[in-house]
């Protein structure tokens, strides 16, 4: 099928000529010569500012002449990143688009068309009475239709029409052009325009040096991987790293000496080093005064006495004995804190 693409072209042009106001016919004109605009490139084409252009494009959107894309974008010198609006055309939408109009607004003059009641088409110009194509049928002279009233000879009026039929007939007149056009480019194929597509052969716009902005990069295209943030990023490493299936014969005691395998095998992996069990406080000796306990086993009790550095001023120093049980057996070290009762622990203001 060819490409009707110059066709829908043509269309767009001559369906916003006449339809819509000057300042929207050079929106249209300026997209359909440069294929994509940024908004302020279009606002420095049409010599407004940015908030004015968005408020024109907002009505040719709806009627959907353009098409509004944003995407973020870095400006040179900056690190965060801004969102840019693009305006392009959408050939293949907005051509559906006029159909519709076309579509609807012959439906509407239609409806107005429709006649309410039959339309007197003869009229008599001796008596000037008026007559239906059904009430002068019986009335047949030879040289035509005759008044009901006077006998005169009737004269169909050519020219008088029911209102609703010449509103059709203009509009008819007036859509001749874009039923025409659109008859041509659905024998064709009109492609769908993305903004990619429009972007790649978009025709840059030549600023004066007066008028000169930094440049600016797409986020997904700058070095370094940069690209759109994920919502959900943090998400992806919640599901289990592993999986293991165990199928059972329905012996039970190989499972339990399997399990406690298994179990001693995790225990010796993960076994904590000698650094960490074995304590570096020396076990003292047994002295000869040990105490006997249940089971045969002894332990010795060895004393440990703290005084404190001040005891050289001449003060009463604070006295700890600590006496450590140790049980041969297990190895196990208890201490045992104790104060004299000769002195009592006091706060001292510090100056």
């Amino acid at each position: 099928m060819p490409d009707s693409l110059p066709l829908a072209q043509t269309l767009v042009r001559s369906v916003i000529r006449a339809f819509h106001s000057t300042q929207e016919v050079l929106v249209v004109e300026a997209l359909v010569t440069h294929s994509c605009l940024r908004d302020d490139e279009l606002a420095y084409l049409m010599k407004m500012n940015t908030k004015d252009l968005h408020r024109l494009c907002a009505s040719l959107r709806d009627a959907r002449f353009l098409t509004v894309h944003t995407r973020p974008e870095v400006i040179e010198g900056k690190t965060r990143p801004v969102n840019r609006t693009y305006y392009y055309i959408d050939y293949q939408q907005t051509v559906d688009a006029i159909k519709w109009r076309v579509y609807k607004t012959d439906k509407d003059m239609q409806g107005i068309a429709k006649p309410q009641d039959e339309s007197k088409e003869y009229f008599c110009p001796r008596c000037k009475s008026q007559w239906t194509q059904l009430e002068v049928l019986d009335s047949v002279g030879p040289k035509g239709f005759q008044c009901l009233r006077c006998e005169g000879l009737l004269e169909r009026n050519q020219e008088k029409e029911q209102p609703g039929h010449q509103q059709l007939s203009r509009m008819n007149n007036q859509f001749k052009f874009m039923t025409d056009m659109l008859q041509e480019i659905d024998r064709g194929q009109v492609q769908e325009c993305s903004f990619d597509k429009a972007i790649a052969v978009a025709r840059p716009i030549v600023r004066e040096a007066t008028h000169e902005v930094l440049a600016s990069v797409p986020v997904d295209q700058m070095e370094g991987g940069m690209g759109k943030p994920s919502a959900v990023k943090g998400l992806a490493n919640t599901g289990p790293k592993t999986m293991q299936v165990t199928i059972s014969d329905g012996n039970e005691e190989l499972e339990i000496l399997e399990n406690r395998k298994r179990k001693e095998r995790f225990l010796r992996e993960n076994a904590l080093p000698s650094w960490i069990t074995d304590s570096s406080v020396p076990v003292p000796v047994a002295q000869p005064g040990t105490t006997t306990t249940t089971g045969g086993s002894s332990t010795p009790v060895v004393s440990f006495e703290m005084r404190d550095a001040d005891e050289e001023d001449g003060r009463a120093g604070k006295r700890v004995k600590l006496e450590g049980g140790v049980k041969v057996d297990d190895g196990g070290l208890s201490f045992k804190m104790e104060e004299d009762e000769e002195d009592d622990l006091e706060f001292e203001d510090v100056v």
